[in-house]
């Protein structure tokens, strides 16, 4: 598989990183428009006209299979059942019979399936082809899910704009980005930013209510995503400066994870700076 684009590469990254340091989410959102343009880049064998169910494919194929990496690795065995939709630990869900939706009796049967343990592999995926269909029961029943995830199971929801799924689902997921960089504007001063705020962090993270917390470290996330992109989209970005970015995204993910498993909050965010100052040596904070 050869992937020309910037932004395809950056995604098998982020994502071989999460398996191979055990770091993988609960819930991924891939997205992207789909462009012929776009989709063209990327080269060898094809299963899907769609390029984010060509990686999600490819993401329940490593984890399945053990793989360390994405795209043509692991066990062949696996591979071609992903791909005719008979193996039963990853689940496709699209539109209902008849319908343009997805209604809140599919999500409903995915949550029963989910609850149960693997059938042959050590994970789970769920795939919904496009989860921006779900109608707003069916979101709701899915969100419920989200917030109390099976254990060893992934769900990976394809949309063309995360925006149109329900913020309470964005912020439990994390984003995988698929789309043109030229498709995806990049927000004003991010391409200028050289480290994250590491001394508000540390002093007023312990002390600002849970919930207000996890919003800021969802606003972090974002930023430094954003960031990541703007760097690779120049095509000559530093290596070690995109690992610093990269490993600054996992560091906040770990810490909301962290606070949902209701760590204690003032050790979170000590930790939290500590690491990110160590990143980004210029916002060092003295009293560490």
């Amino acid at each position: 598989m050869f992937l020309a684009n910037n932004t395809q590469k950056l995604a098998v990254r982020i994502l071989e990183s999460h398996i191979r340091e055990g770091r993988v989410a609960s819930s991924y959102i891939f997205s992207g428009d789909g462009e012929e343009g776009e989709m063209a880049e990327m080269g060898g064998e094809r299963h899907s006209a769609d390029i984010k169910e060509e990686f999600a494919g490819a993401f329940a194929i490593a984890l399945l299979s053990g793989a360390k990496k994405m795209f043509g690795l692991g066990d062949p065995a696996v591979a071609p059942r992903v791909w005719k939709h008979s193996h039963p630990d990853v689940r496709w869900v699209k539109e209902d019979e008849g319908k343009s939706s997805i209604g809140i009796n599919s999500v409903r049967s995915v949550s029963q399936w989910a609850s149960m343990k693997p059938f042959e592999a050590q994970w789970k995926v769920c795939i919904v082809l496009v989860a921006e269909k779900l109608t707003e029961d069916a979101a709701n029943a899915f969100l419920k899910t989200l917030e109390e995830p099976p254990k060893n199971t992934v769900f990976c929801l394809l949309v063309e704009n995360k925006n149109n799924l329900l913020e309470t689902i964005q912020s439990r997921s994390f984003e995988i980005r698929l789309m043109p960089m030229a498709s995806a504007p990049i927000p004003m001063g991010v391409g200028s930013l050289e480290a994250l705020p590491v001394r508000e962090v540390f002093e007023t993270f312990p002390t600002l209510p849970r919930d207000e917390v996890k919003r800021k470290l969802d606003g972090l996330m974002a930023t430094s995503r954003e960031k990541i992109y703007h760097l690779v989209s120049g095509g000559d970005a530093d290596p070690q400066t995109v690992n610093c970015w990269l490993e600054a995204m996992d560091l906040l993910y770990d810490s909301k994870s962290a606070l949902d498993l209701n760590a204690n909050q003032k050790l979170m965010a000590t930790r939290l700076a500590i690491r990110l100052a160590r990143l980004f040596p210029s916002q060092k904070v003295v009293s560490l």
